[in-house]
């Protein structure tokens, strides 16, 4: 928007340095205000910067002359004169200031205009006058009192303004601290919930790995504690071999399936366990029947006619089968001649069958049954019954 005074050419004006009271050959230090000391910034401005400026005052001070507006001018000088580190938000308070210097210095420079009677008398505090005559005298020609109050403004403006800045800051950071500390407490929230969950998933897991079937879990007892932590370890078998018990945890999914195709004669399902772990009757007995040698060993998972010394069960997959169909072959001496002295069965309950190297590691923690859970039966113990 072009000056009201752009029109009216002045002869010989002041420098527009002495207008806006700015030197910065002289006083080379930023032009913005500090409001933690209550003074003007002490920081150096930059030799470029000061250059910049003395090149846009003298242009300015020409403009000035030909009557032509400063806005511009000024909006382009006040980054010069300010320090890049601190004050650059203070430009356009800067310019601002420096409009209204210019703006008084320009109407104090018009000349006046002799007064009219008609003039005197409008101006006369007892006649009243309209608000548009009002407003055009206090436009066309500002009084002191007018140019008093923009100068005192101008002088606190400055400083209204920084502090103002520092309170909306610290208001800013005091919500940035808020808005942490909730996302930290949210943070710790779903921790704490995700190891609850974890935890709870665990107990879980590890109390339906431990329930069996239901024909059989009625007549198995409990598993001691030293039972449970035996398959954490790993057992040396020979200073060669090693078999990893942890892989026996799979061993009562898959041979349970096994037990749950039963034998064509049915088995008496056991009531209660004798105080003293006893076995069982020897009418009972005589009618388990041997299952057919195939599938995979259910302590080991390896195949059932792959020599047990041979297998190494640490790198062993399970590729057991769980559909096993019953077979009821009635001649013993004929199933112990195909798996020979390498496999024995359950002659307890469920006749299934194992590597023998691998049942006496077993039973050396735990004289059960891998399968049905049953007190393991020997041949020998078997043949006193």
């Amino acid at each position: 928007m072009p000056s009201r005074h752009s029109s009216i050419p002045f002869s010989s004006p002041l420098p527009l340095s002495e207008i806006i009271e700015l030197q910065p050959e002289e006083e080379p230090w930023c032009a913005g205000y500090a409001p933690s000391q209550g003074r003007r910034c002490h920081a150096r401005t930059n030799a470029y910067g000061r250059n910049s400026a003395m090149k846009l005052l003298e242009k300015g001070t020409e403009r000035l002359r030909a009557g032509r507006s400063l806005d511009t001018l000024l909006e382009d000088l006040a980054p010069h004169v300010l320090c890049t580190r601190f004050h650059q938000n203070q430009a356009s308070t800067l310019t601002s200031r420096w409009k209204r210097k210019v703006r008084v210095y320009l109407d104090s420079q018009i000349p006046s205009v002799p007064s009219t009677p008609s003039t005197r008398t409008a101006r006369l505090p007892s006649i009243p006058s309209t608000a548009s005559t009002r407003t055009t005298r206090f436009t066309s020609t500002p009084s002191v009192p007018s140019t008093r109050t923009t100068r005192l403004s101008s002088r606190h403006s400055p400083s209204e303004t920084p502090e103002r800045e520092i309170d909306e800051r610290t208001a800013l950071l005091r919500k940035l601290s808020e808005t942490l500390e909730e996302l930290r407490r949210l943070d710790a929230a779903e921790v704490d919930e995700e190891h609850s969950t974890g935890s709870r998933a665990l107990r879980e897991t590890e109390s339906s790995s431990r329930t069996a079937s239901p024909g059989i879990t009625e007549s198995t007892p409990r598993r001691p504690a030293s039972q449970e932590s035996y398959y954490d370890r790993v057992v040396q078998r020979g200073p060669t071999e090693s078999i990893v018990v942890q892989m026996a945890t799979a061993v009562p999914r898959v041979i349970q399936a096994q037990v749950g195709s039963t034998s064509a004669t049915p088995v008496p399902r056991q009531t209660s366990a004798s105080p003293t772990g006893a076995s069982v009757s020897s009418s009972t007995l005589s009618r388990v029947n041997r299952r057919k040698v195939e599938g995979n060993c259910g302590i080991c998972l390896c195949d059932m006619h792959t020599p047990q010394q041979s297998v190494s069960t640490a790198d062993a997959e399970v590729t057991g089968n769980d559909n096993n169909e019953n077979t009821d072959d009635g001649d013993d001496d004929e199933e112990d001649d195909d798996g020979g002295d390498e496999l024995t069965w359950c002659k307890a309950r469920c006749g299934v069958n194992f590597h023998k190297g691998c049942i006496d590691q077993w039973l050396a923690r735990a004289r059960t049954c891998p399968a049905c859970r049953s007190n393991w039966e020997d041949l020998e113990s078997v043949e006193q019954a």
